[in-house]
């Protein structure tokens, strides 16, 4: 028969044996366990996994001597080849790219100039400034804007790249029609009454003085419609002479006989106004009388005036 069991006894035995596991759990080694690789990523700690450092491939160099190797010391195995292959390719690119742009082959030494008439080829080559740059570097649409800024009396400009490095510039100036003189400040204006600098004093065109700027439109200096009628007096009057500017009577010009005379500011019936100033001029002279002040802006109300 079994003995009886105290319970006070069996109580204490049961605390003894739940201490002792206790123990036994606390003496479990603190080291961390290795990563485990699995197919799937449920419970992987792939940060873990991540930040392993790359292993190591071993390099044994046999000797002469049969049997003998040299071991040399390990290095670490290369990941992602093409990543290097390309960056190296990158690399390679680029420097050859600046060799290239820096090679005389490729830096413009000459530049070919079509269509220039007042202008020379220094003054263009100054405007632009590309010689002894690399042909990589020029932009056409650049080297037309700074001309145009420098000379507005170039009217068409187109400019070609060839290679290794040559440049060709085609060009067409603005031809003067008139010379607009205002207290002393000189510009020339073309048949469409685009302005731009003098070049060259000596050239022989028609000189305008008047104390004022002229009538513009649309951004133009000079409106075409003065213009067209400074051509038109042009055909009837001396070559020599000048005309004159007025905002209330238009164009017009000294008589050297002693009078002036106002023409208006269209060309509108030009040859009838001639007509009628001759006519006028003559009867003047029959008469001995010596006007201050002819005017034929208008054909239908022609005068003459004594006084200024």
């Amino acid at each position: 028969m079994d003995a009886a069991v105290d319970p006070r006894t069996a109580g204490k035995r049961e605390v003894r044996r739940s201490q002792k596991n206790r123990r036994d759990f606390s003496s479990v080694s603190p080291r961390k366990m290795p990563p485990v690789q699995s197919r799937s990523a449920i419970g992987v700690n792939n940060t873990v996994i991540d930040a392993r450092p790359l292993p190591r491939r071993r390099v044994d160099v046999p000797l002469s001597a049969t049997g003998a190797e040299i071991r040399l010391p390990a290095v670490p195995a290369v990941r992602n080849k093409w990543r290097i292959l390309s960056g190296l390719l990158a690399v390679g690119l680029l420097v050859g790219m600046i060799m290239m742009t820096q090679a005389s082959l490729f830096q413009v030494k000459q530049i070919e100039m079509q269509g220039l008439e007042r202008f020379t080829e220094s003054e263009i080559s100054h405007a632009i400034n590309i010689r002894g740059s690399s042909i990589f570097f020029i932009n056409p649409e650049l080297v037309i804007e700074d001309l145009r800024l420098t000379y507005p009396g170039l009217s068409d400009v187109t400019v070609k790249i060839s290679w290794p490095a040559g440049v060709l510039i085609s060009l067409k100036e603005r031809a003067p029609v008139l010379a607009w003189n205002w207290n002393g400040h000189v510009r020339w204006v073309d048949e469409n009454g685009v302005a731009f600098e003098p070049h060259h004093e000596s050239a022989k065109i028609i000189q305008v003085s008047s104390t004022m700027l002229p009538p513009t439109i649309e951004n133009r200096f000079v409106d075409p419609r003065i213009v067209n009628t400074v051509a038109v007096l042009a055909s009837y009057l001396p070559e020599d002479i000048e005309l004159i500017f007025d905002m209330d009577h238009g164009l017009g010009w000294q008589d050297d006989r002693g009078w002036v005379v106002y023409f208006g500011f269209n060309d509108d019936d030009a040859h009838q106004k001639m007509k009628i100033y001759q006519t006028l001029v003559e009867y003047l002279e029959g008469k001995r009388i010596t006007p201050r002040v002819i005017n034929v802006e208008y054909v239908d109300s022609p005068y003459f005036r004594m006084e200024q």
